[in-house]
């Protein structure tokens, strides 16, 4: 069986599949993955073959939207759809259409959206994933994307209106590649709800600890799956001198913003480092922040590159970070309390169910943050009773191996749907 994993966004949106794509393998499935060519060669390191990326450069996408403002919610993604979004539509279809030829099902998610197209074009199952509630409508759960404070469960339901919205959009802009391709007397393309007819088998990935239970008023076709999460790690793989600033003292926190640290106000910055100054902690400091500090903020920290979060989490305190799954399912899976920074789509949902499981404070709003305001959010996660809360949280999350109940339910659905055909 071969499968065909395409998948657009950060770093954050690829590991996951990149331990699926691992999964898969072990199960005897040929698999490559589609990605921004910003991660072809971390695909490639980890031992998975890595299908021609598209020609833009994801991190200058990143700055470009950053300095528009379009991932600060749904409506200035979808203001600034004909800029950000249409100038990139065929190149990214013509490399869909060239990673799924020969594969037996595509494994996409939602941003990669000309991949149903491929999977139309050669008849072969697709299967839509999203690593937070946002591609399955319910009463119960926001969409994470929108979620803010003042939303209230009547609004739930609308909120993944939005997400509906812009998949509409992007059929619009496939449009010529239908007709060109020979599609336009199928059904209509429906990114969300059907494929070939067939219900579209539609996959939520996240922590148990976030989404414990099944929606009861999801459909037949919409999965619940735990975190593909990262494979865990020994922190003797760390560099020596990684585990001897550990070993030095109290655990030590750790900064990092992802994707969002070249963007971050220095004020915020600011204040996370006076924050640690005042109170005497050491840290953890992700290289990227690192090049924004002045060699006294940095002096008593320890500068990290890409290395293991997995390995480098179970030695740390707390963590401060952007409220990304990825890092938060890791710090999870690590029983470390974390305190979140959010500022951009799903990262708001993150950071209050963090609060609300007991393993955060409450997160951390840009425009309102101060060096005491920080401090305090550092002082409740070291506190004896979320650290407790955090490692009560670790066994239960390690007994699920989300990456491999996605490549079993991938194959399953290719199964189901071959013999649907028959």
């Amino acid at each position: 069986m071969k499968v065909s994993i395409q998948v657009l966004g950060s770093l954050g949106d690829v590991m996951p599949f990149i331990t699926a794509a691992q999964r898969f393998k072990a199960l005897g499935a040929d698999v490559s993955i589609l990605a921004p060519q910003d991660y072809t060669t971390i695909i490639l390191d980890h031992g998975v073959a890595a299908a021609p990326p598209p020609a833009f450069s994801l991190a200058g996408w990143n700055h470009e939207a950053e300095q528009r403002g379009t991932l600060a919610g749904p409506f200035n993604f979808l203001r600034d759809w004909k800029e950000m979004v249409v100038p990139y539509v065929d190149d990214i279809t013509e490399r869909s259409l060239q990673a799924a030829e020969g594969a037996d099902a595509i494994l996409a998610n939602g941003i990669c959206a000309p991949a149903k197209l491929a999977a139309e074009l050669y008849r072969i199952p697709y299967l839509l994933h999203a690593l937070q509630p946002v591609i399955a409508p319910t009463s119960e759960i926001p969409c994470a994307m929108v979620w803010r404070p003042w939303q209230g469960k009547l609004f739930n339901r609308v909120g993944y209106g939005t997400v509906w919205a812009a998949q509409k959009m992007m059929e619009q802009a496939l449009k010529p590649h239908r007709t060109r391709l020979g599609l336009r007397d199928m059904p209509p393309l429906d990114h969300t709800r059907t494929h070939l007819n067939h219900a579209l088998p539609r996959i939520t990935s996240v922590s148990p600890a976030l989404l414990p239970h099944r929606p009861a008023d999801w459909r037949a076709n919409d999965h619940l799956l735990p975190y593909p999460s990262l494979d865990l790690a020994d922190p003797a793989v760390l560099p020596a001198d990684a585990r001897t600033f550990a070993a030095a003292g109290s655990p030590p926190l750790y900064i990092g913003l992802g994707s969002l640290e070249a963007e971050t106000p220095d004020a915020l910055i600011d204040a996370v480092f006076s924050a640690l100054d005042s109170r005497g902690f050491r840290a953890f400091v992700s290289a990227g922040l690192a090049d924004r500090l002045s060699p006294r903020q940095t002096a008593k920290h320890h500068i990290i590159g890409h290395i293991s979060h997995a390995a480098l989490f179970p030695l740390c305190g707390a963590i401060l970070h952007h409220g990304g799954a990825g890092t938060l399912d890791t710090a999870l899976r690590a029983g470390t309390p974390q305190v979140i920074l959010p500022q951009r789509l799903d990262q708001f949902w993150h950071a209050k169910r963090l609060q609300e499981i007991g393993v955060a404070p409450a997160p951390l709003v840009s425009g309102s943050v101060d060096a005491e305001t920080v401090g305090g959010a550092f002082d409740f996660a070291l506190g004896p009773e979320v650290q407790l809360r955090a490692r009560e949280l670790v066994q239960p999350l390690r007994e699920r191996d989300g990456a491999r109940e996605l490549a079993e339910l991938t194959i399953s659905e290719t199964e189901r749907f071959r013999h649907s055909v028959k």
